[in-house]
């Protein structure tokens, strides 16, 4: 331990004490991000890792950083698992920015975004004692952050888009914490890449639709709840745009992408629309 006063440094704006090298505190502060004490985890812990990560503080040790939040994402704490993904995704964001790491170091951080978000059996959103745990919206942060990495061809957005879809089908519960506008910014920022192209658009919406046109008459399950609603915030997105570090997001392919949601929202409720489109 280094004695760093954490709340302080958060008190301050998270500005570096005088004297200290953030690399030098990077294995203490991975330590916190398993804390049961919300504050220590999200407030000091991860916030102190985001901002000095967006700053440069963590520059020199940036694969570290992202490997060891990459291998976070197994361990045997669900709120590691989360907050890794959320300082993950800070990683992503900060090699797209500063391009300072080759590809094939950041392809195994993707890696294992790919086998950890599917399948991670703890999707609670908030617990009244220990605070967010929000695994499906902070992964698909990282979702979405890898979407923009200029290193992502074709076949990796479409898995990408896979795994978000199975995410949903998987949903053990209901969740209403935001996680549908995170999910589809994430999309948005998939359907923003040129290598997405209108046939993937055209597979994505068809196997998306899935979630709930094959559902039996009786109650909604939870993943085709929270895909209707992730549908319903990527229509309003589609309208809106979106800004990410001062760049708007818009579809690469508008018409296709826009008919796509829009006769996918109407395979949920028939009445959308003025009857003039379909």
């Amino acid at each position: 331990m280094t004695g760093v006063d954490w709340a302080e440094v958060a008190a301050n704006g998270y500005a570096v004490p005088e004297g200290l090298h953030p690399p030098d505190v990077l294995d203490e502060l991975f330590g916190m991000l398993g804390s049961e004490d919300p504050e220590v985890r999200d407030t000091q812990a991860y916030s102190t890792l985001a901002h000095w990560t967006r700053a440069g503080h963590f520059d020199t040790v940036l694969r570290e950083l992202g490997d060891e939040a990459a291998y976070g994402l197994s361990h045997e704490s669900v709120l590691v698992r989360s907050f890794s993904a959320l300082v993950l995704s800070e990683a992503m964001s900060r090699v797209r920015l500063a391009p300072l790491l080759p590809g094939h170091i950041v392809a195994i951080w993707i890696e294992c975004w790919m086998r950890w978000y599917p399948n991670e059996p703890d999707v609670r959103s908030f617990e009244e004692d220990t605070g967010w745990i929000h695994t499906v919206a902070h992964g698909a942060d990282v979702a979405r952050e890898m979407a923009l990495l200029p290193l992502m061809s074709n076949d990796d957005l479409r898995h990408l888009m896979e795994n978000l879809t199975e995410r949903l089908r998987s949903l053990p519960m209901h969740l209403s914490q935001m996680e549908d506008d995170r999910l589809a910014l994430a999309m948005l920022a998939m359907l923003s890449c040129e290598d997405y192209e209108p046939e993937d658009i055209q597979e994505w919406s068809e196997t998306f639709r899935q979630l709930w046109t094959d559902l039996e008459p009786g109650l909604i399950p939870p993943g085709a709840a929270l895909a209707v609603r992730t549908l319903h915030s990527l229509h309003t997105l589609l309208h809106l745009g979106a800004t990410i570090d001062g760049v708007t997001l818009r579809p690469a392919y508008p018409e296709e992408t826009l008919a796509a949601v829009q006769d996918a929202l109407r395979s949920v409720y028939p009445y959308y629309g003025d009857g003039q489109t379909g």
